[in-house]
């Protein structure tokens, strides 16, 4: 059943219809063993891949005591792999220095490094990296085996969408492929997954501008899982990260959904913040640029001030115009919704201070004489284009 709420996402009217080519599926994988740990595995695409093994993949030899100081101890591996014809060229290399745990993306910029070897090895040959011994590490055994696993298995289901239809595409040594047929006259905006029967891991995807399915059209996405082991519908499975797909909510761009309201709700919660947020961040600017009794740079510095104390504390009113908009939604979803909200200001604030760094870099640069009033109703003018194409 679909239910409709007053959360309306704003589509271009013009769309591009464009064939698809099929992809080809990469053929080779890395099997890398670690003495005693379960293996890991790297599909190696057509256009290579960098793979980036931070410390807790780095274990010391039996019996050593790895003393080195902070800068000088090993803190990552890096394999650069690309395809060779029937073979797959591997590049390792070692890092050292502590790496910044809060950076996601596990940046190694400015760090030293030492190159550890490069291979080439078949489909089914081994290589070993024996150097990681001088380092006082358990060296690795990198096997290439291949990317696609002949039979998909089960992978248990459960779908909450009666407008999407999942089809199982293939399976590989980091999980599924799956395609979702919207059987429905609407586009689908933004999807939730569940990868686990725990509700503790979860996949989302919005369009943010246009369309992510269109009407009768399918959508390909990854469901990254371990292969190793399957799981069952209720939930019991050998390792804590099984195969597992349960299709929770999407949103139709006509402002209605279908799935879990809990989950609908904290799909949209990110862009009613945001909209939410947008129209306070104009109002404070329209205000300060009122005040004729300012100059531009002090208008400015008030800005700068004032703005990201916005984005400081979601607004309640934020979280009531959600619960208006999905009325369906339990009293113990609330936390979700209010997490999915608050991931939402950073970016938002961050978009908002960058926008006034280009403003200053536009004076400095190109256009000296520009006003800040001048600047700010270009700005607005511009994200009127961009809501229009979302």
């Amino acid at each position: 059943m679909r239910t409709t709420s007053r959360f309306v996402l704003l589509l271009c009217t013009a769309t591009m219809q464009c064939p698809q080519t099929p992809v080809r599926q990469p053929r080779f994988a890395l099997e890398i063993s670690m003495d005693g740990f379960p293996p890991q595995f790297v599909i190696v695409p057509e256009g290579g891949v960098d793979s980036t093994f931070p410390g807790d993949y780095l274990h010391p030899l039996r019996g050593r005591d790895i003393r080195d100081s902070e800068k000088t101890r090993p803190s990552a591996i890096k394999l650069v792999s690309k395809m060779d014809g029937d073979a797959v060229e591997i590049t390792a290399s070692v890092f050292f220095g502590v790496l910044d745990k809060t950076d996601p993306t596990l940046s190694l910029q400015g760090h030293p490094q030492q190159k550890i070897g490069t291979y080439s090895p078949h489909l089914n040959e081994s290589i070993v990296l024996q150097e990681m011994e001088q380092l006082g590490l358990q060296p690795w055994t990198i096997k290439i085996v291949n990317a696609q696993l002949p039979n998909p298995g089960t992978l248990p289901t459960v779908n909450e969408v009666p407008s999407i239809q999942p089809e199982i595409l293939g399976l590989d040594r980091e999980g599924y492929r799956i395609a979702l047929r919207n059987l429905s006259s609407q586009p689908v905006t933004a999807l939730l997954v569940e990868e686990s029967f725990d509700h503790n891991s979860n996949y989302q995807e919005s369009s943010g501008r246009g369309v992510l399915i269109a009407p009768h059209a399918s959508h390909e996405f990854r469901l990254f899982c371990d292969t190793s082991t399957s799981a069952t519908l209720n939930g019991s499975a050998l390792n804590p990260r099984p195969c597992v797909f349960i299709l929770k909510a999407v949103l139709f761009a006509d402002g209605s959904y279908e799935g879990d309201p809990n989950a609908a709700a904290t799909l949209a919660a990110p862009t009613i913040a945001a909209q939410f947020w947008s129209r306070r961040e104009h109002e404070l600017i329209d205000n300060i640029l009122s005040d004729s009794a300012r100059d531009d740079a002090s208008k400015l510095t008030r800005v700068r001030s004032e703005l990201p104390r916005l984005f400081e504390e979601p607004d309640p009113a934020i979280l009531e115009q959600i619960q208006r908009w999905f009325p369906g939604l339990p009293a113990a979803g609330l936390g979700s919704v209010k997490a999915s909200i608050s991931s939402t200001s950073a970016p938002e604030k961050q978009r908002a201070l960058s926008a006034l760094e280009g403003f200053e870099k536009l004076r400095k640069q190109s256009s000296p004489n520009i006003s800040l009033a001048q600047w700010w109703q270009w700005w607005r003018d511009w994200e009127r284009k961009q809501d229009n194409c979302r």
